[in-house]
């Protein structure tokens, strides 16, 4: 009896003490005995970037001098007549014009600047051919192009080296150069020396050098001597040429 009392004694306290203890266990350590992993530690996130995103290169925005279309606010216009070129004496409105025009071929262009705070403003405006229009500014740009290698040319200087003792066929063929030149409105610097080791020009074949140098700048329109003779003849020496002017035609055949 005092062994069934014992066992008994023993399966109470097992149920009040042991049990509760063991239910709160995690499963894996009442299974395996072992020691529970540590918890999942957070990812570390990359924090946002707030730098600026990279300059995206875009094509400037086009500078116009008139108004273009759905650009023109306001609501009655002078229309010009495309045949005649004059202004019609009656208003209209900008939605009639429109509704009537061509989008593949022609645009409407506000030709009078706007007058802010005018409310009576009313602008002149006309039709114009899209093609037209772009040869037009192509020829404008081109003749832009054209007068800027112009000035480019005139300010731009081209130095010649001549000897005292030049051959005189090879004098020609300098001075041909020169006259090119000076027929595209350059400035030309020449300058005049004698070889160290070379034949020793004389006085008269040294005036016969700028003599030709001279023939040739009068022999091109426009052309002139800019600067004379500077330095010793037979020895150092430069004269500088300015060739026509802009506007004055080409170098003639005579040169």
């Amino acid at each position: 009896m005092a062994t069934i009392h014992a066992s008994s004694s023993l399966q109470a306290l097992y149920r009040v003490f042991v049990l509760p203890t063991l239910s709160k266990s995690p499963p894996l350590l009442r299974r395996a005995g072992r020691q529970a992993p540590p918890p999942p530690q957070p990812q570390h996130q990359r924090p946002f970037s707030a730098s600026a995103p990279h300059a995206v290169k875009t094509r400037a925005p086009e500078e116009r001098a008139h108004k273009w279309d759905e650009e023109i606010r306001a609501r009655l216009l002078y229309f010009v007549d495309p045949e005649t070129g004059k202004r019609e004496e009656e208003p209209r409105t900008r939605y009639d014009v429109l509704n009537t025009l061509n989008r593949q071929t022609h645009r409407l262009v506000q030709l009078s600047p706007d007058q802010p705070g005018n409310r009576d403003f009313i602008p002149v405006c006309k039709v114009v051919s899209k093609k037209e229009q772009y040869e037009t500014e192509q020829r404008a740009k081109k003749a832009v192009k054209e007068k800027k290698a112009e000035s480019n040319k005139v300010n731009s200087v081209k130095t010649l080296e001549l000897n005292w003792a030049i051959d005189g066929n090879d004098l020609g063929h300098r001075l041909e150069r020169v006259a090119g030149f000076l027929g595209e409105g350059r400035r030309v610097e020449i300058v005049l020396a004698a070889k160290k080791q070379g034949r020793k020009a004389t006085g008269p074949e040294c005036e016969g050098v700028v003599k030709r140098i001279l023939e040739t700048v009068g022999a091109v329109p426009g052309a002139r001597e800019l600067k004379p003779l500077d330095g010793k003849m037979g020895g150092f020496a430069t004269i500088v040429l300015q060739g026509r002017a802009p506007g004055q035609g080409k170098q003639s055949d005579a040169s």
